[in-house]
This record gives structure tokens, C-alpha cells and sequence, in this order.
């Protein structure tokens, strides 16, 4: 019975874990789009009413992501041209939200099953739960086409910016979530 009560004290902290540490990736993008023809780009600031604010909330983030999205896009051949006619106006920005999670791990009286040559068993133990609040944060880059003025692109790692201790954890993490985010970027002609 001692090794189920760990397992399952186990399985709510390793669920705390992912959610903490784990990003994953979602982008869609126009399959009508010229993305062959795409190599310029520049940043623009969404107008009033779209999902970015006018002041970042977290402004050194938003300049490590966009610094890193700079880098992840000039290493596929796109430039960027300030101040000129781009092909591609980007918006990329952070998104935060507060999550709270809880866990709870019951051993109390009751039955068990388990192996041997009695499978069953019934006894004292004990429980506990945690309410643990933390701040989710999202990297959201969308692509438009500055001739048609359409999105063309767009994607996000949710999760990216959750659980970072310190700068150098946030670097490694905003660097691996935006090389993931942009690893399919450009589509292949014709998908």
C-alpha cells in the first residue's frame, strides 16, 4: 500500500511540474499566400482595440522576444527594413494571465487494491491540499501582408513564459519557444 499512496501523491506534483515548465505550439496560416515572395519585414504596433496594449507589460520581455524573432528570421533569409516598403508587418508580443492550480492527494480509510496474495487491503492514512497560483505567459507572433493588408501567418507558444527564475532562464526558454514557434515558417509551397 506504501508504494500507491506515493504514486498517488506523485501524479499531482508531476502534473504541477508540466504546467509550470512545458510550452506547446499552435500557428495556422493563409495557404493562399505568396510566402516564396516574402523577404522583408518590420514591426508594426496593432492599433487601439487589438490584443496588444499600447505600453508592453513586461517591456525587457518584449524586446527578448522580438529580439529572438529578428534573430530566428534572418537566419531563414528575411530582413528586416526599417523605415522602407517590407514585405511582411510583424506584431509579436507577450501574453500573460494568472492561473491557479490545485492538488490534492487523499489517503484516507478506505479499500486498495493491488498484487501479492492478498490484493486488497484496508487502513489508516493521511491527505493534503495545495492551492498553488502562477502567472501562464504566452508568445504570440502574427505576419501580415503589407501589400493586401491580410493576415497571413500567425502562431503562438502558450505556456513559454511560465516558471522563468531568472534572465538566463528566460533566454533559453524564449529562445527554444521561438525557434519552435517559427520551425515550420514559411510553409512549403502549396500546403
Amino acid at each position: 500500500m506504501t508504494g500507491f499512496l506515493r504514486r498517488g501523491a506523485l501524479v499531482p506534483a508531476l502534473a504541477l511540474l508540466t504546467a509550470c515548465n512545458g510550452f506547446s505550439v499552435h500557428y495556422d496560416f493563409d495557404r493562399s499566400a505568396g510566402f516564396a515572395g516574402y523577404k522583408t519585414f518590420e514591426w508594426f504596433q496593432p492599433g487601439p482595440g487589438g490584443p496588444k496594449p499600447a505600453v508592453p507589460e513586461n517591456p525587457i520581455m518584449d524586446r527578448r522576444v522580438r529580439r529572438i524573432v529578428e534573430q530566428e528570421l534572418a537566419a531563414k533569409g528575411l530582413r528586416r527594413e526599417p523605415g522602407g516598403e517590407p514585405d511582411l508587418k510583424l506584431a509579436c508580443y507577450p501574453v500573460y494571465r494568472n492561473r491557479v492550480v490545485q492538488t490534492y492527494s487523499g489517503m484516507g480509510p478506505g479499500w486498495g487494491w493491488g498484487w501479492g496474495m492478498r490484493p486488497w487491503g484496508y487502513g489508516p492514512a493521511v491527505g493534503f491540499q495545495e492551492t498553488r497560483s502562477y502567472r501562464e505567459g504566452t508568445i504570440v507572433v502574427e505576419m501580415v501582408d503589407a501589400r493586401s493588408s491580410q493576415m497571413v501567418w500567425q502562431g503562438a507558444a502558450e505556456g513559454a513564459l511560465t516558471g522563468l527564475r531568472d534572465p538566463q532562464d528566460a533566454e533559453e526558454q524564449v529562445t527554444a519557444a521561438v525557434r519552435k514557434l517559427l520551425e515550420k515558417f514559411p510553409p512549403p509551397a502549396g500546403r
